[in-house]
C-alpha cells in the first residue's frame, strides 16, 4: 500500500477540493485574499490562480513546469471572464517586476523546492508594496511523513517508507528533495529578508479521496482544532511588509 496514494498526501492540489478549500480558508482567516495586483509564485495549473483572480483587478501567474503552464494556459482560453491572469513561464528568483508592484504574493506548496530560498524571499519583499502581504503553505517538519516521497540511489519512495523521516534533519536533507520547515525556522528567514511574519497556523492531511483516510478524518480534523496541530501535514504562514 502506498501512502500517499492511499492517505492522498502529496501535490497541493492533486487530491481534491477538500486541500484546496483547507489551504485558502486557512491563509483566508489570517489575511485577506484580495486587493489590486496579485502575484501567484508557483501557480501550476492554475488551481489556486483561479480561485483567487475574482478578488484582483489584476493578476500575474508564474511557473517553471511548461507542461503545467500549458495545461493553465487551456483553461485560461475557454472562459474569457479570466482575461486579466497573465502566465509567464518564470523563476521567483528571476523576477523582472518593478519594486512595489503587488499587494499580495502567494506561494503554495512552492518554497520548499526554491534552491535559493533567501534570495527569492528578498525578491518577494521588493515587488510587494509597503504594508502587502505574502500568504505561503509549505511542508511542516513537525509531520512525521516527507509527503513529496524521497530519494535512495535515484530510486523514489513512497512516505510510508520512511516514517518520521523529517524529523532526521540531516537525514532527510541528503534524502529528501524537498525542503521542510518548522515555524521558528521559517519566520527567521522571512524575518532576514524583510518580511515580518504575522500569523502562523497549520493543517491536517485533507484526505479528499482516500477511504482509509475519511475514517480518520474525524480525529485528524480534532488534532487541528486542538494545542497538538503543530504536527499538522502543511505549515501556513502570513507575513507583510513593514511600512
Amino acid at each position: 500500500m502506498v501512502m500517499n496514494r492511499t492517505l492522498g498526501l502529496g501535490h497541493g492540489s492533486a487530491f481534491g477540493e477538500r486541500g484546496i478549500a483547507k489551504r485558502l480558508g486557512t491563509l483566508s482567516r489570517h489575511t485577506e485574499l484580495s486587493g489590486r495586483r496579485l502575484l501567484d509564485i508557483g501557480c501550476g495549473d492554475g488551481t489556486y490562480t483561479m480561485r483567487l483572480a475574482g478578488a484582483f483587478e489584476q493578476i500575474d501567474a508564474i511557473d517553471i513546469q511548461t507542461d503545467r503552464l500549458a495545461m493553465f494556459r487551456q483553461r485560461l482560453a475557454t472562459d474569457p471572464a479570466l482575461h486579466k491572469i497573465t502566465v509567464r513561464e518564470l523563476s521567483v528568483t528571476d523576477l523582472d517586476y518593478p519594486d512595489r508592484t503587488f499587494d499580495l504574493v502567494t506561494a503554495i506548496e512552492v518554497v520548499e523546492h526554491v534552491a535559493e530560498l533567501e534570495f527569492a524571499l528578498r525578491q518577494v519583499h521588493r515587488v510587494l508594496v509597503p504594508g502587502g502581504r505574502f500568504a505561503l503553505t509549505t511542508p511542516n517538519r513537525w509531520f512525521p511523513f516527507e509527503t513529496h516521497g524521497f530519494l535512495i540511489r535515484g530510486k523514489r519512495y513512497a512516505p510510508s517508507r520512511g516514517p518520521f523521516l523529517p524529523w532526521l534533519v540531516p537525514l532527510h536533507k541528503r534524502l529528501a528533495d524537498a525542503r521542510s520547515f518548522t515555524a521558528r525556522s521559517l519566520s527567521r528567514q522571512l524575518r532576514q529578508a524583510g518580511l515580518e511574519p504575522i500569523a502562523v497556523d497549520y493543517i491536517m492531511p485533507p484526505f479528499d479521496r482516500s477511504g482509509l483516510g475519511r475514517r480518520i478524518r474525524p480525529v485528524t480534523d480534532a488534532i487541528e482544532r486542538s494545542p497538538l496541530k503543530f504536527f499538522g501535514m502543511a505549515l501556513v504562514v502570513v507575513a507583510h511588509k513593514p511600512g
